[in-house]
C-alpha cells in the first residue's frame, strides 16, 4: 500500500468556477515540509471576471508589487480596475500549460519513488481549490498526478473534534491570518494540517 503524501494547494481566481473564469495564481507546499513550495501567476484564459473575486484574488499577486502607488492596480482602492490586472498577467504571467507541467514535475520530484508515495491534494476548501487544479490539468492535456481526488482539511478537523460546526481556522492549530497570497495561504494551511495530523496520530486533541 502506497503512503499518502499530502500537498496543500491554494488558488486565487477571477471568479467562482473554471471554464467561465481564470485562475490568477496558485501556491502549494508539502505538508511534511512546508519549505518545499511551488508558486505561479498565470496568464488568464478568459477576460471575464467578477470584481469582488478580483479584489480578493489580487491582494497577494507579486506582479502588482511593482505597481505600488498606481490605484488602478490596488484591489483595496476605489479606483481598482480588474481588467488592467488581467492585461498585466497576460504579459507577465506564465502560460497555464507551462505552469501545470512545471507543477506536475515538482510533485513527481518530491514523490521519491512512484511506487512508494501517492500525492494527495489537500485544501481547507478542496471543492474550490481542487476544482481549479483538476480542470487546468485536464484542459491543458497534462496527466493529473492527483487523479480526481483530494481531501478537505476543514472536514477532517470536524471529524477529529466531533463537531460539525467546528472550523480549523478558529482552532489552536491555525497560526496566522491568511495573507491572500496563494503560497502564503497554502503554507498556513499546511502547518495547521500537519499539527492536526500529529495530534490525530497521538490520539489526543490539543
Amino acid at each position: 500500500m502506497m503512503e499518502a503524501k499530502y500537498i496543500v494547494v491554494d488558488v486565487e481566481s477571477s471568479g467562482p468556477t473554471p471554464a467561465r473564469y481564470s485562475m490568477l495564481s496558485f501556491g502549494t507546499c508539502l505538508v511534511d515540509d512546508p519549505n518545499k513550495t511551488f508558486y505561479a501567476e498565470l496568464k488568464p484564459i478568459l477576460s471575464r471576471y467578477i470584481k469582488p473575486a478580483m479584489k480578493v484574488g489580487c491582494l497577494g499577486l507579486k506582479c502588482l508589487g511593482r505597481r505600488k502607488g498606481d490605484k488602478q492596480y490596488d484591489p483595496k482602492s476605489a479606483f481598482f480596475r480588474p481588467s488592467v490586472v488581467l492585461e498585466l498577467l497576460k504579459k507577465e504571467g506564465i502560460h497555464p500549460r507551462v505552469a501545470m507541467l512545471q507543477f506536475r514535475n515538482w510533485i513527481m520530484k518530491h514523490m521519491k519513488h512512484s511506487n512508494q508515495f501517492s500525492p494527495i491534494l489537500a485544501s481547507d476548501c478542496d471543492a474550490f481549490d481542487g476544482m481549479w487544479i483538476h480542470y487546468y490539468f485536464d484542459r491543458f492535456g497534462i496527466q493529473n498526478p492527483f487523479d480526481h481526488g483530494g481531501v478537505n482539511i476543514n472536514s477532517m478537523y470536524k471529524g477529529f473534534v466531533k463537531d460539525a460546526s467546528a472550523k480549523i481556522k478558529y482552532s489552536e492549530f491555525w497560526c496566522a491570518e491568511l495573507p491572500h497570497n496563494a503560497l502564503g495561504d497554502a503554507i498556513i494551511q499546511a502547518k495547521a494540517f500537519s499539527a492536526m495530523l500529529k495530534s490525530m496520530k497521538s490520539g489526543k486533541k490539543e
